[in-house]
């Protein structure tokens, strides 16, 4: 029975791990461990055979898997289209209209999501500058404390809702406004969704 090489196992294992990290948890094909390895099939076959018995990889004769990394890597992503600008700041009308897509993961989306690109500095307190990009969830509902895109009089605005007596008050976040222009106090309300999440460069 021919001895396998340590070193060599061991090689096959960080590149199994590499490959992963580098496409989004996929695993390499025989033929990739091949080449990189400059083995031959047979040669290559034997060692993840012994990889399979020792547990490093689960091996079915077309990929690799290596447990639990890549597992713990895979992530799927989702296409959510860029709908233009979203004011912080002073409601300013807004024509909604998709500038672009980008993927986001699964794991961040709730539901029918979009993105709008921030300007304006009402909610600089929470960490929302111009420019950032809002994960929004549609829809046409929240509660107290949410921070929501809002219809206003025709016109789009991003703040901090809260019901009060039933009647809505939107909040900006930064300490430096005055009380009046802090909160706005709309006659008519439209919710067009929920923020999620802030995805901006870092300065």
């Amino acid at each position: 029975m021919r001895v396998m090489d340590q070193k060599k196992l061991q090689e096959i294992t960080e590149f199994i791990k590499q490959y992963a990290r580098e496409h989004n948890g996929d695993a390499p094909g025989l033929a990739d461990i091949m080449d990189y390895m400059s083995m031959a099939k047979t040669t290559a076959y034997r060692y993840m055979l012994e990889l399979k018995k020792r547990g490093v990889v689960s091996y079915n004769g077309k990929k690799t898997l290596e447990i639990p990394l890549q597992r713990k890597m895979r992530c799927e992503f989702h296409r959510v289209p860029i709908l233009g600008s979203v004011v912080c700041g002073s409601p300013d009308e807004q024509e909604e209209h998709v500038r672009g897509y980008l993927a986001i993961p699964e794991d961040w989306i709730d539901g029918e999501c979009f993105l709008l690109e921030a300007y304006g500095d009402s909610m600089v307190d929470i960490g929302i500058e111009k420019g950032d990009l809002i994960l929004v969830k549609k829809t046409n509902t929240a509660n107290s404390g949410d921070v929501v895109v809002a219809l206003i009089e025709n016109e789009t605005t991003l703040k901090r809702l809260f019901w009060e007596d039933g009647k809505p008050r939107l909040h900006a976040e930064n300490k430096t406004y005055t009380k009046h222009k802090m909160d706005i106090y709309p006659l008519k309300l439209e919710i067009q969704g929920i923020a999620l999440k802030v995805i901006k460069d870092i300065r």
